[in-house]
């Protein structure tokens, strides 16, 4: 004579363990879970890129800016016509250019480009006040 255990069943008449629908079931909405949130999770990982390579270029611009005002206005001009790019954006920040210009207002503007979707055409640029040579004090529109 059979016993319910020997055919997986407990005395109480419920089932141990899980059939292969049940698996076939779990796996079809983990395949669907996971299938959902991995564009999501690589377009995260694009934006923490993005977000890393912008917070770079503007210390750049903001530390060429800085040097820019410590100079006197004789000294601007050479740093103008070659802007110097740090090790660190070099090294960060693919293909990386620095331009720099003086704008008649005493206006400088720095600017870097990037290899990045949209960044050669849309450089990160950064304005900058400066008094004219002889230290004459900036328009008094800018004050």
């Amino acid at each position: 004579m059979r016993t319910a255990r020997s055919h997986g069943r407990s005395p109480t008449g419920s089932r141990h363990g899980i059939s292969s629908l049940e698996t076939v079931a779990a796996l079809a909405i983990l395949t669907v879970v996971v299938g959902s949130t991995m564009p999501l999770f690589v377009r995260h990982l694009r934006l923490l890129a993005d977000s890393r390579h912008e917070r770079i270029a503007t210390q750049e611009l903001a530390n060429l800016a800085e040097r820019l005002a410590s100079l006197p206005a004789a000294e601007r001009q050479a740093v103008l016509a070659r802007p110097p790019l740090s090790d660190l954006a070099r090294r960060r920040l693919p293909q990386a250019g620095l331009t720099a210009r003086r704008e008649p207002d005493d206006r400088y503007v720095v600017a870097i480009s990037w290899d990045s979707p949209g960044r050669s055409r849309r450089p990160l640029e950064l304005a900058v006040w400066l008094p004219a040579a002889g230290g004459a004090p900036a328009p008094e529109a800018f004050r």
